[in-house]
């Protein structure tokens, strides 16, 4: 194994160390509407991105296919998580959004998460807290491989 190699090796560790302190069972949004995976995703995919996102936006970040994202997207709509509204300046594609009462819970569980996790990263500067979610955005911002839904 190559240097590059063994510091991904402590990058993946670090991460799986991070999956841990956040997969906690006691934490998680929507509890009563046992939201899948990739429905939680959804959710704060879309509560964290500035600019519209249309369906076939949501299914490349997610790694699902076009058909999985139209199941997703129904179930949230059903559950009213989410809206859809005409796109801002493409009035032939729709944009999904958090509905209010979505974005409040989601804005409460983060809230509250960023708050028990504080004492985690308590040896980090803000600047290096900065360039961490910039790195770890960068590497999440790969095309990833189709999954379904």
């Amino acid at each position: 194994m190559d240097d590059r190699d063994t510091a991904i090796g402590r990058v993946l560790e670090g991460v799986v160390s991070a999956r841990r302190l956040l997969g906690d069972a006691r934490r998680r949004p929507f509890a009563s509407l046992m939201l899948t995976t990739s429905q939680l995703e959804a959710m704060f995919l879309l509560s964290h991105t500035a600019e519209p996102v249309t369906p076939g936006r949501l299914a490349q970040r997610l790694g699902i296919t076009a058909g999985a994202v139209t199941q997703l997207v129904d179930g949230l709509r059903k559950s009213g998580l989410v809206e859809q509204a005409p796109h801002p300046t493409d009035a032939r594609s729709r944009v999904i959004r958090l509905s209010p009462s979505a974005r409040a819970e989601v804005d409460v569980f983060e809230a509250g998460v960023v708050a028990e996790m504080r004492r985690h990263f308590a040896g980090l500067s803000e600047a290096e807290l900065i360039v961490l979610g910039d790195l770890l955005s960068r590497v999440g911002d790969g095309v990833s491989p189709q999954r379904e839904g």
